[in-house]
């Protein structure tokens, strides 16, 4: 699990090293709770599994040299009026 994590050392297959490291690997056993609370056991889960998206993304975009386009401007929200 370590070594395909690429976390410490690069991936390579055949002598080619691979560009990005795109793998995320937890421990599962790490998250289960031993109390029953499974709705908090997977929130952590997946707040770990999803945490290297970002970066991985702009590595991606980095290295083919896109670049973000401009935000779109937003339409002010309408004025909620309140009867109290």
């Amino acid at each position: 699990m370590e070594e395909l994590d690429g976390d410490e050392v690069r991936v390579s297959s055949r002598g080619r090293l691979a560009e990005r490291d795109i793998v995320q690997f937890v421990p599962f056993r790490d998250y289960i709770d031993r109390s029953g609370n499974q709705v908090l056991s997977m929130a952590r889960l997946a707040k770990d599994v999803l945490a290297e998206i970002p970066d991985q993304l702009l590595s991606f975009m980095k290295s083919r040299g896109i670049e973000p386009r401009p935000a779109l401007s937003s339409s002010p929200l309408p004025e909620l009026h309140r009867h109290i």
